[in-house]
């Protein structure tokens, strides 16, 4: 039973908390991106990297360990960078609360979707995997490109205001939320529906999960849901790898991990989805979200 759904005063509180946050939002992603990138893009950038240090000391230890080879000066370099992309990245998310999809189709576009399109025709379901890499917010664009449902598996935030907000911007164009639990369910009974669920798969998996590898010089414990998933549904895994271009505009391209899950050796898509991402990465450091613990557990 939903507490907030059945008390009054706690539904009026969650929505009351909800708007205090939303409208705010939603007034500031009306402003032009280059006014506020060269106002509030640039005192977030003060504000995050000069005066609260926000999560500096994991920024650097992440980006040290990761890029060995890579001196001090250039591992600085990179911090500010990500630092600034960062500011950037929030300030882009914000305008996903009202910007219109003709205006989002125009920052947004897709290479290699033909690959995506043959296995739609041949009616197969389609796995896409990613890392926290670019703006992937600004994939909630999908559906209005693709003539398929496209499904975003998430994991439930335990804050059920961000929550919602985020439901707001990942749905708007169209994008159906799956709670990862229920995932596997959702599929096998869509099986006849080809469609493309995207599974991000780069964070904390906890400290249970077996699936290691060397990732960025590191032991790293790395989520297989995706690949448990498409197995499970003999979906084809494809890699979807986020660019930056000029006039802050974005390039998803899609690459193919496999077309036959059921035949892979163990563990071989979430290996080759790390070593893609890991390539990824290593081409432009600065858009991965570094702030985030993601070696938590030394081993």
């Amino acid at each position: 039973m939903n507490p907030v759904k059945n008390n009054p005063l706690k539904k009026a509180l969650y929505y009351l908390s909800f708007l205090s946050v939303y409208l705010p939002v939603y007034l500031l992603g009306l402003l032009p991106l280059s006014v506020s990138k060269g106002t509030l893009g640039k005192m977030l950038y003060f504000l995050s990297y000069r005066i609260f240090r926000y999560r500096y000391n994991v920024v650097l230890q992440n980006l040290s360990r990761a890029l060995p080879t890579k001196s001090y000066a250039e591992i600085q370099q990179i911090s500010k960078d990500f630092y600034r992309h960062l500011s950037l990245m929030i300030l882009e998310t914000t305008r996903l609360f009202s910007i219109s999809s003709s205006s989002l189709l125009k920052k947004v576009t897709l290479s290699n979707v033909e690959m995506v399109m043959d296995y739609y025709e041949q009616k197969r379901n389609i796995i896409a995997v990613l890392g926290h890499y670019g703006n992937w917010e600004y994939l909630n664009i999908l559906p209005a490109y693709l003539p398929f449902n496209v499904n975003a598996i998430y994991k439930p935030l335990s804050n059920p205001v961000m929550g919602k907000l985020i439901h707001h911007i990942r749905g708007r164009f169209g994008m159906r939320l799956i709670p990862a639990n229920q995932a596997l369910r959702y599929l096998l009974k869509q099986k006849d529906q080809p469609q493309m669920s995207l599974f991000i798969a780069d964070q904390f998996p906890g400290i249970n999960e077996d699936t290691k590898f060397d990732f960025l010089h590191q032991s790293t414990n790395m989520f297989n849901g995706a690949e448990k998933l498409s197995i499970a549904t003999d979906a084809v895994v494809v890699y979807i790898d986020i660019k930056r271009k000029p006039d802050n505009c974005w390039e998803v391209g899609f690459s193919l991990i496999t077309d036959a899950a059921k035949q892979t050796e163990e563990q071989q898509i979430t290996r080759c989805f790390a070593d893609k991402l890991q390539e990824t990465i290593k081409a432009h450091p600065a858009y991965w979200l570094w702030s985030h613990k993601r070696w938590k557990v030394a081993v």
